[in-house]
């Protein structure tokens, strides 16, 4: 059993399913994104998912990350599944 958190309250965890539509969510993202040249920003990440015809899912997953370079696409991958999970995760 996990201890509580400081507050006393217990935070949910996403489930599993949840986990599983994020890493699927990513997996899109890097298809659609082989052929960035890193450092990128969202901008440019944008951009390349719009010209490639990407799903909608994967624009607004796009327009979601801060602004700021990002290295890699694991760095954008762990951004965005971040964010997937954080939405899905009851409160």
């Amino acid at each position: 059993m996990k201890p509580a958190p400081a507050s006393g309250a217990m935070q949910a965890e996403p489930s599993d399913q949840a986990r599983a539509d994020a890493e699927a969510l990513a997996e899109r993202v890097r298809h659609i994104l082989e052929r960035v040249n890193w450092p990128a920003h969202p901008g440019t990440l944008i951009e390349t998912a719009e010209r490639s015809g990407a799903s909608r899912d994967v624009i607004d997953s796009l327009r979601r990350l801060p602004d700021e370079a990002f290295g890699s696409f694991y760095e954008v991958s762990a951004s965005i599944i971040a964010a997937q999970l954080r939405a899905h995760t009851p409160r």
